[in-house]
């Protein structure tokens, strides 16, 4: 398989193949906890959202989500369960570098897993500006970033992450609220992966 991270045919043969060893299969531990602790309502966005768990879970709690993935098979999969668990949900088949601008400043979080590891290195600038231009005026992107134990000549996806690196790459555009080992983490994942909560500027 080509390992082209920019094309859609690749993303697509990772499910039609089932090669998608970053799908747990289930709601992430760590955002369940999140959203369940939220107080209101809100405009939650979710790139790269794969089988989309995170984000129909959080659409199925009244919130109002947006799932993007430039996989069809992946947001078909999503659809799929979205219909049949009458779970209301806007579902964009879609590159994220590409997102239309008509959803700029429309999202109180952007919600990062697994997504920030599997674009192109050089494109990690253009994604970090793309969330600040989704995000409304003080909103926050939570994310686990991994892998961080990985080495970077191992190359990808998933890309290595260096957390200070990441961290001074968003900090043009965004202010760092917290970073963690989070206590729930998933078992597989434990010391692998950095939770950052990051408010924009």
């Amino acid at each position: 398989m080509n390992n082209d991270v920019s094309s859609s045919k690749f993303w697509d043969e990772c499910y039609i193949n089932n090669t998608i060893g970053w799908d747990i299969g289930s709601i992430t531990p760590v955002f369940e906890d999140w959203c369940n602790k939220l107080q209101q309502k809100y405009s939650i966005l979710v790139p790269g959202a794969g089988n989309g768990y995170d984000p129909l879970y959080f659409a199925s709690k009244g919130h109002d989500v947006t799932a993007v993935d430039f996989s069809k098979e992946a947001t078909n999969n999503i659809k799929a369960y979205a219909k049949k668990n009458q779970i209301d949900i806007n579902i964009i088949n879609e590159d994220i570098f590409k997102l239309d601008i008509n959803l700029f400043n429309k999202f109180d979080y952007v919600i990062e897993y697994t997504c920030f590891c599997a674009i192109d290195r050089d494109q990690r600038l253009d994604y970090i500006k793309m969330m600040s231009d989704l995000l409304k005026k003080n909103g926050e992107l939570i994310g686990l970033f991994l892998p961080v134990l990985k080495d970077e000549k191992d190359g990808g996806p998933p890309y290595s992450i260096n957390i200070k690196e990441v961290i001074s790459q968003f900090s043009d555009y965004f202010d760092v609220l917290k970073s963690i080992k989070h206590p729930l983490s998933i078992k597989p994942r434990l010391g692998n992966e950095q939770y950052i909560h990051f408010k924009k500027k």
